[in-house]
């Protein structure tokens, strides 16, 4: 029964790999694919006859003969349309829900708002609503679809498929999502912290696809951040690495003339970067009266406040100036722990203000002079909403693209 076990994992494992090498290098042909694979060509043309048979790739004609001539090898390519994944991200507010096929190329993208509080029986039926009506629109059938992954705040268990905690979705906690989402649709679902997601694809196709190792440091309700070690994802022992919005202030605030617009008690990192806290001091530097109270109002206010500072507003500056020494000090903690080649800073705060990302970069190139350490390039993330949705979708992949042993609690990796 062993061996019988054995020869299926490694049946698995040459179709992962030969998968990801027509992924990554199609066009391409069987020998080629024995070659780099170091498999026997009879057990390549094997597993590509069942790659083939199931509809994962497709012979798309002939390539060119080698310089010795011969016959023309016949090419391999994935087929796009084989299967889909949905990617999701939920928030406190709405959900974003992208439809892709095999090849990452999105398809679609839906959007959902609740209101703040909303149950998750409320919540996940408009999720529901909307993939339904996606899936219809695209004319996807069910029988189709490969995977989902969800970007969800808070803390996971990753065994379970549960959210832990998450401070911004009350009573979402401990409750069966991803089997909510199997049980309706019949396919794997994985469920991973939104930060997480964000890092992925930062570093699979936006600022980060040019190392291996990089920390994104996310700012929004709070502050969080995806860290990536050799294309691994790292979640920790349970799941909680990353969760920087949790360290203690302590002594870095002790010099209240350095922080005496932004600082009022608050015990946590996250509490004092909040894009409301700098908001509402923002406001109050200005001497700002509001005239409208919605989210949207207040967003575009605030991106126009930050504007300012990159015309030479020194109220503005003032704030920032503030605003960039706990960042900075972040950003020097992880090149002193992590050493990442780079940090992406992400979010709506840091994307519209080049000034204050200009002013952490000198904080940490200062600090860092005395130290035998390189520092990190710190770069803005590239893909800005759509970061998150594109790392959802690479997770989503996974279910084809990675090896069954390689899964790991504590890491996943950046395969795709």
């Amino acid at each position: 029964m062993q061996d019988k076990a054995d020869s299926k994992l490694i049946k698995r494992l040459n179709e992962v790999r030969l998968l990801n090498l027509i992924r990554t290098s199609e066009p391409i042909s069987r020998n080629e694919l024995a070659r780099r694979s170091k498999i026997s060509k009879v057990a390549v043309s094997e597993i590509i006859g069942r790659l083939l048979e199931a509809g994962y790739i497709l012979e798309i004609g002939k390539g060119k003969s080698t310089s010795k001539g011969g016959k023309r090898p016949t090419m391999l390519k994935l087929n796009p349309q084989n299967g889909y994944v949905i990617g999701i991200e939920i928030k406190r507010r709405f959900a974003r829900i992208a439809l892709a096929n095999m090849v990452s190329e999105i398809q679609g993208i839906e959007h959902v708002s609740y209101e703040v509080g909303t149950s998750i029986d409320e919540g996940l039926a408009k999720i529901f609503e909307k993939i339904d009506f996606l899936l219809d629109k695209h004319k996807i059938e069910r029988c189709k679809l490969i995977s989902f992954a969800i970007g969800i705040p808070g803390f996971i268990d990753y065994s379970k498929g549960e959210l832990l905690f998450a401070d911004t979705l009350r009573g979402w906690a401990n409750q069966p999502l991803a089997i909510r989402f199997r049980e309706r649709y019949h396919v794997p679902t994985i469920l991973e912290n939104d930060v997480n997601i964000i890092a992925l694809g930062e570093g699979l196709s936006g600022a980060g696809t040019a190392t291996s190792n990089l920390v994104c440091i996310w700012i929004g309700e709070g502050i969080g951040s995806g860290i990536i070690v050799d294309d691994h994802l790292v979640r920790g022992e349970t799941g909680n690495a990353g969760e920087i919005g949790y360290l203690e202030l302590g002594h870095y605030v002790t010099n209240m003339n350095r922080m005496k617009n932004l600082y009022s008690s608050q015990r946590y990192f996250g509490e004092l970067l909040s894009e409301m806290n700098l908001f509402e001091a923002l406001k109050m530097k200005l001497q700002w009266h509001p005239t409208q109270s919605n989210e949207s109002a207040a967003q575009t206010t605030m991106e126009a406040m930050l504007l300012e500072g990159d015309r030479g507003n020194l109220r503005v500056q003032e704030i920032l100036d503030e605003y960039a020494f706990p960042l900075a000090i972040i950003c020097m903690n992880y090149i002193k722990t992590i050493n990442p080649s780079l940090i992406i800073l992400s979010g709506k705060v840091i994307e519209n203000s080049n000034y204050l990302l200009e002013k952490v970069r000198q904080l940490v190139k200062q600090s860092m002079m005395n130290m035998p350490f390189q520092p990190s390039s710190i770069l803005v993330g590239s893909l800005s909403d759509q970061a998150g949705i594109k790392g959802a979708v690479a997770l989503a992949l996974q279910t084809i693209f990675e090896p069954p042993v390689s899964k790991n609690q504590t890491h996943t990796k950046m395969a795709i």
